[in-house]
């Protein structure tokens, strides 16, 4: 399912990029357990500013991570430039085996509901080297929109949880609280348009067949492994 254009995360660039940093422990849990020890190549679809990349960095060679939106892709070739990423400003649905080769990894995490998904899931099957490995994150909901109460009401209750059973400091916990309510944040988040849990299941499915799928908080997690080269 298309949301809103990805553009508009062009003036969020900081406050996006603290936001996963801060919001990111289960989903980079999870990518420690899911990604293989090394690899070759991998292409990180929707890359934002960088947070994940990052983490391919430590166990790919190469790296190629695309973004619509400059700001964004500005962002991380400034704060999280490393030997053997490439950064680029494009569409994910420009990358195509033809131009780019094939991958080891194909990696997208909190994008593919911005874009048309089942075409999007095709093109990245096609990327995948015989072998290799898809890992895909992305928001999930049952709800149309979401309601901006919700959002806070969720922002107030991870502080208390944050303060009540110390999981992060108390500055770095106010300081996510006063993110999340942040208006530009909240006119995003409102503005996006995704599938429920079990919609997003099936169209993965239908494509990526015999897919390991796991809930991650408000998203769906997605581990998928090409069939090996015959011998």
């Amino acid at each position: 399912m298309a949301g809103t254009d990805v553009r508009t995360f062009d003036h969020l660039a900081a406050r996006y990029d603290r936001i996963s940093t801060l919001l990111g422990a289960d989903l980079r849990a999870w990518m420690a357990v899911h990604l293989p020890a090394r690899g070759d190549r991998a292409v990180d679809l929707g890359c934002g500013t960088g947070v994940q990349t990052a983490l391919l960095a430590d166990r790919f060679d190469e790296v190629l991570a695309v973004d619509l939106s400059g700001p964004m892709v500005d962002f991380a070739r400034h704060r999280r430039s490393r030997t053997g990423v490439r950064y680029e400003q494009r569409d994910l649905r420009d990358v195509t085996a033809d131009t780019d080769g094939r991958f080891d990894l194909v990696f997208s995490a909190y994008t593919l509901h911005h874009v048309e998904l089942d075409a999007a899931l095709q093109r990245i099957r096609s990327l995948v080297r015989p072998g290799g490995q898809v890992l895909l994150v992305d928001v999930v909901d049952d709800r149309q929109p979401v309601p901006r109460r919700w959002f806070r009401r969720q922002a107030w209750r991870m502080l208390a949880g944050d303060l009540r059973h110390r999981r992060r400091p108390v500055r770095e916990a106010v300081e996510l609280l006063r993110l999340q309510l942040d208006g530009d944040w909240l006119d995003h988040q409102t503005s996006d348009r995704v599938l429920p849990p079990a919609g997003w299941d099936a169209h993965c499915r239908a494509v990526l067949t015999g897919a390991t799928i796991t809930p991650l908080r408000r998203a769906r997690a997605l581990d998928w492994r090409s069939c090996p080269p015959h011998d």
